[in-house]
């Protein structure tokens, strides 16, 4: 699962702003004169970029194959590559950044080959933070309460997940202790396809999604920075190796969106969509995206009038939703990896050799 990309989002025609202001009733479907448009920024045919991270409108990192990581601090006017020594063999599926000169990236692969990485000179030198020894361990995802405080999840093994947590900025990892997390069933973990199958909010909040297991896929999540966790079903199939919840999203403490399917089925499309009301204590299915195989990044859009999200898949291109995944539009067929957004004028998608930033609304 893997590509990159650039979206432009089109002004929003006068009648959609004053249906805003005079605060009508549910969004209307996505229409094709309000569809984003794609805006390749960056290509690099030798690289499969799997996951980005934004700092703010001109400060995105991004990360891929062959230990590579890109950055801009321009809005993406120029995007920099750099190679961690040490890592040209490892796929980086996570980026985490803090600014122009802070980021951390995550490298997947069994035992020793899962791996974080950290710069504090903004590429330039690099660290390296933490190294996987247990031969079973193969980790997927991490994510950053704040500078400080972070988490990184593995595969399961023997029946538990491996979570572990830094609360001294990467200086040092320990695993929390197995007995605080619900049990794993054989073969349930996650899918290192976009840096989101775990993510995190404020107040210690933080989720991540299961599948790979041939049983029913989970949500499970914190409030405490890992201190305790819960668990809840989600209507989102697991029927093998291949499928499960791929991505999480959240728009407040209450309002989140998981998204999966199975990605070597790239012409089906399945149920791959949930929602939850309540922070992920219960998911319901919502309408179906529309992209084949599995979508392995969303994200919603903050500050959008009306709850509006943006989901992408490596087989199946991009949709697009206005009322929190009650109707989806797909409006691109080529392949994306992951997606990002942090606001109407910030937001970028990344995939196969591409990156591009997406903008909605009043957006140029």
């Amino acid at each position: 699962m893997c590509p990159t990309l650039e979206i432009a989002f089109l002004t929003l025609p006068a009648p959609f702003a004053l249906l805003i202001l005079s605060g009508c009733g549910p969004a209307s479907p996505p229409t094709a004169e309000l569809a984003p448009v794609i805006e390749i920024q960056h290509t690099d045919s030798a690289t499969y970029f799997w996951a980005v991270s934004i700092v703010d409108p001109s400060t995105v990192w991004v990360s891929g194959t062959r230990g590579r990581v890109a950055r801009t601090t321009d809005g993406g006017a120029l995007w920099e590559m750099f190679e961690v020594p040490g890592a040209e063999g490892l796929q980086f599926r996570d980026v985490h950044a803090f600014s122009a000169r802070e980021a951390f990236v995550l490298s997947i692969g069994s035992g020793t080959d899962s791996r974080i990485y950290r710069t504090g000179d903004g590429g330039a030198t690099w660290d390296l933070s933490f190294q996987n020894e247990d031969p079973n361990g193969f980790f997927d995802c991490l994510s950053f309460w704040d500078r400080e405080r972070g988490i990184a999840f593995s595969d399961s093994y023997q029946g538990e997940f491996t979570l572990m947590r830094t609360l001294d900025g990467g200086a040092t990892w320990a695993r929390l202790n197995p007995a605080l997390v619900p049990d794993a069933r054989d073969g349930e973990g996650a899918f290192a396809a976009s840096g989101t199958c775990l993510v995190t909010g404020p107040n210690g909040r933080a989720w991540f999604g299961t599948g790979a297991s041939g049983v029913d896929t989970r949500v499970i999540r914190t409030t405490d920075y890992g201190e305790s966790w819960a668990e809840a079903p989600t209507p989102i199939a697991s029927t093998d190796g291949a499928s499960g919840v791929f991505s999480l999203s959240f728009l407040d403490d209450a309002t989140g969106m998981a998204v999966g399917g199975k990605y070597n089925q790239p012409d089906s499309v399945y149920d791959d969509a949930a929602r939850t009301a309540d922070g992920g204590a219960t998911w319901t299915l919502v309408t179906r995206t529309g992209l084949g195989g599995a979508a392995s990044g969303v994200s919603y859009v903050p500050g959008a009038p009306t709850p509006t999200l943006v989901a992408v898949s490596a087989s199946g291109g991009a949709a697009w939703s206005t009322d929190n995944g009650g109707s989806w539009t797909v409006f691109d067929t080529t392949s994306w990896q992951a997606v990002a957004i942090r606001s109407a004028e910030a937001g970028w998608a990344v995939g196969n050799g591409r990156i591009g930033r997406i903008r909605l609304g009043g957006g140029h």
